[in-house]
């Protein structure tokens, strides 16, 4: 009898711990609650879309849940347990809802209603008060210029207005900000190159599309460890309103010669999509006058003088093309696609007279070049961005293709006569280089906010650079080509892969932030014929702050950067300037690394940075010598040292209501260490001391008038080898906006005294010239923009950072 009823109190016991588990799972269930409600403007009875929805435990500051509000307002906060909380709802412009609420066990649900929030806007008797941002916005790290809406918007492009910025030099595509070049230039988060197209990539983007520039002197690790000058940020105009905006341009530049462009832009955002496309066409005519004399050396002993005279005329043509989409399927997650395509071309012709003087006698040579340079990039850029709560936490996924296709075709015609000649020699010679960039590139950024005084960004970033490119030059004999064999390298390709990583930590603890990040990247690097090079490096970040009142802020900063060398430098190519001057790539140049201090300082508007900068293996340009045939190569090479000190005051004022004057005034302190021409055993130095001071003043008048006067003086200074004679720059504009600020018609003179043209020279034997290029730089111009639309609401496009490091190395 008693073995028959085991199995059943088996499966009694069995089925009463199941009943007690259901028991359990149904008490937990019942004692979760759903929190909802809905959040509406108090005054307008409108839905606040995407609140900010805070619960924390009663009495503490500790967060238990966030939500956002969805497009009509309504919010929910699931699986609450019972206890005493506070709910906070916050909205930027809004006074924020605080009210206790108390869960009991065994209610499933509560709704809180209608919420209505009160706007911050206040209104004193009848004082009415308009503000408008200012043209220049310091801070610790970082300098803005809000182009949008200023005098410089109309009738200026982004070259034009880069080169008014704080602290920047531009001349003839050459950048450096605070006396540092390899500055990391974003449009939107993807990075434009640094090479010689910079010029008329920049000019493709009108002022009137351009929001806001960030000038970035103390980047964090999140940035490439490339950005060894700094980052300057390009923001273009966005939907960044509930509704449609649109805008047309046109403007009309006359200098020596003429240059026109046209421009448009559509911008489009709903609840759940954001869409905006921009165009632009530019046509510039111009010019490039030079001037040159040389000392030819053999080894020690002058040899010879050449002096040159040249004369080119140019067409450059523009065309940009861009269009984002961004698809909101909740408040916290977005997929978005980005298209950029680029088009640019150079078309030349002209003459260059070199005059050779020898002991034996003259030799002349005339020649006539042509020059046909192309360039055809296209940036595909998918991403999805995951909000993962109200705080700013939020995991970013970016995959990127892009292709950059560069072709330069040089004819050159030449009449060469030497002293013993009764008539000139003629000759003809072509040279054709095209290349094609294939840059695939996956990241990762996640962003962690634990609360407002802590901060930690992470990422991974991948990426695969293809070339393939090779040189074709031919003699014409005969009546036909003969092709040449300049070197091994007429066919040539590489690959380049690099993987990195980073993290950045940002912590606020009273008045003291603190910033401190690493960068880690692993870099392999294949040329064809063999020649192969791999390396791996860590880049540390570190800043502090201190805000010793409101007024004043103090900062102390440390970065160590790379710059590798741009894809263009590391191809062995040949180009050829003229008959005795030619530059060719170096395959076995290395990167250069940097170590930067900075101590900044802001009070009231008034800025001091005083910074140091040690550069290991600095890249600099040098000449190669070749005796036979007095010809001159323009190579880089890794010199030993170069040190940077410099010393920059800003100073904002406002004399008058309608007069306001930003002022900048650096100091540069340069000492550069660097083999011998003639031996590279024998170690040279060069240093310099020189300053840069500039004035920006923006006058304003009633009934849409306003004046901008802008002025800049360099002294004479030193870039690697070479030193550069003082220069001036000087522009004055006149803005009238009317049609309700919707138009705007702006007239300028840029260059005014014609002084942004200076002269060249080296000292270093065998390297001692002097040459001058002048270019059409004096132009009065003319643009007319208008906007029009309707848009209510503030909208959620998300910017990416995308290919930001490869597409500088390009070298357009």
């Amino acid at each position: 009898m008693r073995p028959s009823l085991l199995p059943a109190c088996a499966q009694a016991s069995r089925l009463a711990f199941l009943l007690f588990l259901c028991l359990l799972i149904g008490v937990s269930a019942v004692a979760q609650t759903t929190i909802s409600g809905r959040v509406l403007d108090q005054q307008k009875q409108e839905a606040l879309s995407f609140a900010n929805v805070v619960l924390k435990a009663a009495g503490s500051e500790s967060v238990v849940q966030t939500a956002l509000a969805d497009e009509t307002g309504r919010f929910s906060l699931k699986n609450v347990k019972p206890g005493s909380y506070q709910l906070q709802i916050l909205m930027i412009g809004f006074v924020t809802h605080v009210q206790a609420v108390q869960l009991s066990a065994g209610i499933p649900s509560l709704d809180l209603g209608t919420l209505g929030l009160a706007a911050t806007a206040q209104k004193l008797g009848e004082v009415v008060v308009t503000g408008q941002r200012p043209l220049i916005e310091q801070k610790p790290d970082r300098v803005t210029m809000n182009v949008d809406g200023s005098i410089l918007a109309a009738g200026n492009d982004a070259y034009d207005i880069l080169a008014a910025a704080p602290s920047v030099q531009l001349i003839d595509g050459r950048l450096t900000f605070r006396g540092k070049g390899n500055v990391l230039i974003l449009l939107n988060g993807k990075r434009l190159p640094s090479g010689t197209n910079l010029e008329t990539l920049l000019a493709s983007i009108p002022g009137d599309q351009i929001e806001r520039i960030e000038l970035i002197s103390n980047p964090s690790a999140k940035y490439d460890a490339d950005a060894s000058g700094g980052v300057i940020e390009i923001y273009t105009k966005r939907a960044k309103e509930l509704g449609w905006t649109a805008n047309v341009g046109a403007n009309f530049r006359q200098g020596y010669r003429t240059g026109a462009g046209l421009n448009s832009g559509v911008r489009v955002s709903t609840p759940k999509l954001d869409l905006a496309v921009n165009g632009s066409f530019n046509r510039r005519d111009g010019f490039e006058r030079s001037t040159s004399s040389r000392t030819i050396y053999e080894g020690l002993t002058p040899a010879a003088d050449l002096a040159q005279r040249g004369d080119l005329n140019k067409t450059i043509l523009n065309s940009s093309f861009s269009a984002s989409l961004n698809y909101h399927f909740s408040p916290s997650m977005t997929l978005g696609f980005d298209v950029d395509v680029l088009h640019s071309s150079l078309d030349g012709a002209g003459w260059t007279q070199s005059y050779i003087t020898q002991s034996k006698g003259l030799t002349t040579s005339r020649m006539q070049e042509s020059v046909l340079l192309q360039d055809a990039f296209s940036n595909y850029t998918l991403f999805y961005k995951h909000k993962l709560d109200s705080l700013g936490s939020a995991l970013l996924l970016t995959s990127n293709y892009a292709t950059y296709q560069n072709k330069q075709q040089q004819t050159f015609d030449q009449l060469l006569q030497g002293p013993q000649d009764s008539v000139g020699v003629a000759s003809t010679f072509r040279n054709f280089i095209p290349a094609t960039y294939h840059i695939s590139t996956t990241a990762a950024d996640y962003t962690k906010v634990w609360n407002p005084n802590t901060r930690l960004e992470a990422g991974l970033k991948y990426t695969d650079t293809r070339n393939q490119s090779r040189q074709d030059a031919a003699t014409l004999a005969d009546g036909n080509w003969v092709a040449q064999a300049l070197s091994p390298f007429s066919k040539l390709g590489y690959q380049e892969r690099v993987a990195a990583g980073y993290f950045s930590l940002n912590q606020t603890i009273g008045k003291l932030g603190l910033q401190a990040g690493l960068r880690a990247e692993r870099t392999h690097y294949r040329v064809v014929s063999g020649i192969d090079s791999s390396y791996f490096n860590l880049f540390p970040n570190l800043r502090a702050d201190y805000k010793v009142s409101d007024d004043f802020t103090t900062s102390l900063a440390y970065a160590k950067n790379i710059r590798r060398p741009a894809y263009e430098s590391l191809i062995p190519y040949e180009r050829f300037q003229d008959t005795y001057s030619t530059s060719r790539g170096n395959a076995s140049l290395r990167p250069e690394y940097l170590h930067s201090f900075s101590w900044n300082n802001l009070y009231k508007g008034f800025g001091l940075q005083l910074a140091y900068t040690q550069t290991v293996g600095a890249i600099s340009s040098v000449y190669l010598y070749d005796a036979a045939t007095l010809r001159l190569t323009t190579t880089q090479q890794n010199l030993a040292h170069r040190h940077l000190a410099t010393a920059t005051l800003t100073a904002p004022f406002t004399p008058a209501k309608w007069w306001t004057m930003n002022n900048s005034a650096s100091v540069f302190y340069q000492e550069l260490n660097f083999p011998s021409p003639l031996d590279n055993t024998m170690n040279l130095t060069k240093r310099k001391t020189y300053y840069m001071l500039s004035s920006d003043n923006t006058l304003t008048w009633g009934k849409g008038w306003s004046v901008r006067v802008y002025g800049l003086y360099n002294s004479p200074s030193m870039n690697g080898l070479f030193d550069w004679d003082a220069y001036s720059y000087v522009s004055v504009g006149v803005k009238k906006t009317f049609l309700n600020k919707r138009a705007s018609l702006n007239l300028s003179v840029a260059d005014l005294f014609y002084d942004t043209n200076p002269r060249v020279t080296s000292t270093i034997v065998p390297v001692v010239l002097s040459e001058m290029y002048r270019n059409d730089t004096r132009q009065v111009r003319l643009a007319f923009t208008f906007n029009f639309g309707k848009a209510d609401l503030k909208s959620k496009r998300v910017e990416t950072k995308s290919n930001a490091d490869e597409r500088g190395r390009l070298g357009m």
